[in-house]
């Protein structure tokens, strides 16, 4: 990637913000500059009252994202591939907390760190170009990033082995049965799909979206007690608030006019 040229770009489309990983002759191989970059366009986005949902994907025509640099991390001893791993699982933990939806755009290879990061966004668009794998038992070692602990959140224990101890690539195809893809379409067709998708979800109340989703991200971490507790706490905060109560309003209004509507024909007709 030639100098000044920024580790990711982003662009605006209607309430969608694109975040576009630019390394394409690495295969969009991670450095610690395009992390930190990725983390800073990710809070800008979180800030603009007019992003509504967050997208990312890679540049070039083969990879989402490669992962973690191998030329970068067989110089590093065990101390700084310690910070190195929570580094990134910093950057991945707070996408998967953000606030607002986020959508991997996947167009390509997604291994290790690349496939870390479609799993720590909520949704998952692949095209029929795409392909998954933890690769890293393959070298010796494992998934560093999250990868473990969201692969068998995202698809369960035996799915998540299957692909950390196999280090075995998976075709688009394949991981439909998995359960972490939510939509597989032609290369052609995968930003429309995505935007399709981005529509959807900035329709409806932001504040309601967030708390929902945060309430789902604890599923997999409370008893089912304490999930409920805290399920019942976020609908309380967000039924307090006015988007809820408009929804509410509206509900009853549309009723009302079905009814007034339905008594109205029933005379005529009478």
């Amino acid at each position: 990637m030639p100098k000044n040229t920024p580790p990711v770009l982003a662009t605006q489309h209607d309430a969608l913000r694109l975040l576009t990983l630019n390394r394409a002759d690495k295969l969009n191989a991670f450095t610690p500059e395009m992390l930190a970059a990725l983390d800073a366009e990710i809070e800008d986005a979180l800030a603009d009252d007019g992003t509504r949902v967050i997208a990312i994907t890679g540049s070039g025509p083969k990879a989402f994202a490669a992962g973690n640099d191998i030329e970068r991390l067989v110089s590093l001893d065990g101390v700084a591939a310690y910070r190195d791993m929570m580094a990134g699982q910093r950057a991945l933990l707070s996408l998967h907390e953000c606030a607002k939806p986020t959508i991997a755009m996947v167009n390509g290879y997604a291994l290790g760190g690349g496939f870390e990061l479609a799993l720590a966004c909520d949704f998952v668009v692949a095209s029929t170009n795409a392909s998954f794998a933890f690769p890293e038992i393959t070298l010796n070692t494992m998934p560093g990033w999250g990868g473990t602990q969201l692969a068998v959140a995202k698809m369960g224990l035996a799915c998540a082995k299957r692909f950390v101890l196999s280090g075995r690539r998976f075709c688009a195809q394949e991981c439909e049965a998995f359960g972490f893809i939510h939509e597989i379409v032609a290369p052609d067709g995968l930003f429309r799909a995505v935007q399709t998708l981005a529509t959807t979800l900035a329709s409806y109340d932001p504040f309601a979206v967030e708390m929902a989703k945060r309430a789902l991200n604890r599923a997999s971490e409370l008893p089912l007690s304490a999930g409920l507790d805290f399920e019942a706490a976020q609908y309380a905060v967000n039924f307090s608030s006015e988007g809820a109560r408009a929804g509410l309003r509206q509900f009853m209004e549309r009723r009302l006019a079905r009814r007034t509507s339905q008594a109205s024909t029933a005379q005529v007709s009478s």
